[in-house]
């Protein structure tokens, strides 16, 4: 099994599960009731019934981070998977590389998730913080694969 296959079918995953949890916060919303209602408009859209959230405009863009940095950074996994096979690097470095990319991707997706759950509010920073690094640690070993291979 290649080393970047991991990062392939956790793409692929987590393009899936991103959009799940965006419905699991849009329930946990609804279920709220006559407060939901109250901050809802139902408008016609194309001729389709449409509700819109007119509520706490900080939930709708942590809900819109979520959906955003689930799926591209899914992308960012399945093209890292594609592409650290190819690197000129240790095994043991291309697969440090891979686990961060999607260490990374988990964390940061999660931390928007944690927003918006009171209770784990406050893992959000620590959350993001550790993904970016991980992210950025990912990106680096990779980069220098990719130059060290045009060089030799």
């Amino acid at each position: 099994m290649a080393i970047g296959d991991l990062n392939k079918k956790f793409g692929w995953v987590w393009l899936l599960i991103g959009p799940l949890m965006g419905l699991y916060i849009t329930s946990r919303m609804t279920g709220m009731g006559a407060a939901y209602n109250a901050v809802t408009r139902e408008v016609m859209i194309a001729g389709q019934n449409v509700t819109l959230y007119m509520g706490e405009p900080g939930i709708r863009v942590v809900n819109r981070l979520l959906h955003v940095h689930s799926g591209l950074l899914a992308i960012l996994n399945i093209v890292y998977g594609l592409c650290i096979d190819n690197v000129n690097l240790s095994d043991k470095t291309k697969r440090l590389g891979s686990i961060l990319a999607v260490v990374g991707a988990i964390l940061v997706t999660l931390s928007f998730f944690f927003l918006q759950v009171n209770p784990l509010r406050t893992l959000a920073v620590p959350f993001r913080a550790l993904g970016g690094i991980s992210l950025v640690v990912a990106i680096v070993i990779i980069t220098v694969g990719q130059l060290r291979k045009k060089v030799q």
